[in-house]
């Protein structure tokens, strides 16, 4: 079986998803290409694109809410399209090339971009391969019932009315949930994965991240959270590819904090935790959730992470608050309060279960 697998670089998370799928189909035989379906409209664009995305979502956040807002709130009117899907489709001709010229059996979508692609060229009639849309944000997404998929698969089965209020075929929507890297599945204890990374290993660890951009306040968190926290605590702040955050943290040098740049060992990080300060991303979030950790989320992105947050809070998946100040006091709840952690640990280890990579593995065999 060959997977073509289409993302795009807006943001790590579709690509992580898009990793976690092929990582679990090649286990099994498959061969899985990944690209980035707007190099397709041209290199140069795609990573215009994708340095545009990086800027306004770390520098310009409330900038991102109100474009998002605004594509949710003007759907195209019937017989109509977008003006995103008018631009993003303009990689159709390059993309068609390479799926003529290709011995792929189906298309996997990670990005609402690539779905848009794939949608105009089959009806074109150019191409009719299998074509699966995976989500991964716990929202339906602007732009969504533009794609024509033969499966859709969402992250959870409470969310499929929102799905199909925005023209999703129900008989093609699969609750999968969000896929993530195997090693998020798998558990290590908290005093193993402390000596693994040299963490002290007799006090409570508060993971500090805001996604691969190093977004959000992180930096104010990290004066005032260790100023508040009790003593047995020690706080890792994950900067990401932020490097100028990563800089300055360091400077600060503060006795009671570890500082870390880029790092591939986040599921470490994590069974080291008794609680994550985070915002809301659709990966991040799943990630977390997977490993069944207490998540206290950062409200730093208005936009699809606030419909994650609101999804999360009203569950009891995750907690927040509302200013910086008030993030370290909930901290420090959590830490002193070890039944506050175990009640989220057991909604998020009955909740969130189920190896989503298998369900779109069966599915997509089931189609070919």
């Amino acid at each position: 079986m060959n997977v073509l697998i289409l993302s795009c670089n807006t943001g790590q998370g579709h690509n992580s998803a898009a990793k976690a799928i092929s990582d679990y189909f090649e286990d099994r035989g498959a061969n899985c290409v990944i690209r980035d379906a707007l190099a397709y409209w041209s290199p140069k664009n795609s990573q215009i694109i994708s340095k545009g995305h990086t800027f306004i979502y770390r520098n310009l956040p409330k900038l991102f809410g109100i474009g998002y807002k605004f594509e949710e709130n003007h759907p195209p009117k019937d017989d109509e399209t977008s003006i995103m899907y008018d631009l993003v489709t303009k990689g159709c001709r390059e993309l068609t090339i390479d799926l003529k010229e290709s011995d792929y059996d189906a298309v996997i979508c990670t990005h609402i971009f690539s779905a848009m692609m794939m949608t105009k060229i089959r009806k074109s009639e150019l191409c009719k391969l299998p074509l699966y849309l995976v989500a991964t944000d716990y929202t339906c997404s602007p732009g969504a019932g533009e794609t024509k998929p033969d499966g859709y698969f969402i992250p959870h089965a409470d969310l499929k009315n929102e799905f199909c209020a925005a023209g999703i075929d129900p008989s093609v929507i699969v609750p999968s949930g969000i896929p993530v890297n195997p090693k998020f599945m798998n558990k290590r204890s908290s005093e193993y994965a402390k000596g693994m990374l040299k963490l002290p290993e007799n006090k409570k660890t508060v993971l500090l991240m805001c996604g691969s951009m190093g977004c959000g306040p992180i930096k104010q968190l990290c004066e005032l959270l260790p100023r508040v926290m009790p003593d047995n605590s020690h706080l890792v702040a994950i900067c990401g590819n932020n490097r100028r955050l990563y800089s300055n943290l360091v400077k600060a040098h503060e006795p009671n904090v570890t500082v870390v740049g880029y790092t591939t060992r986040i599921p470490v990080y994590m069974d080291a935790a008794d609680v994550i300060l985070t915002k809301p991303g659709g990966l991040s979030s799943t990630e977390a959730a997977v490993k069944h950790l207490p998540m206290i989320f950062i409200d730093a992105v208005p936009g699809c992470e606030t419909k994650n947050l609101d999804y999360f809070i009203s569950r009891g998946f995750a907690d927040t608050a509302g200013s910086a100040k008030a993030l370290c006091n909930l901290v420090c709840c959590y830490l002193s309060d070890e039944e506050k952690r175990n009640k989220m640990k057991n909604l998020l280890s009955v909740n969130f279960n189920t190896c989503a990579a298998e369900v779109i593995y069966n599915k997509v065999c089931k189609g070919i």
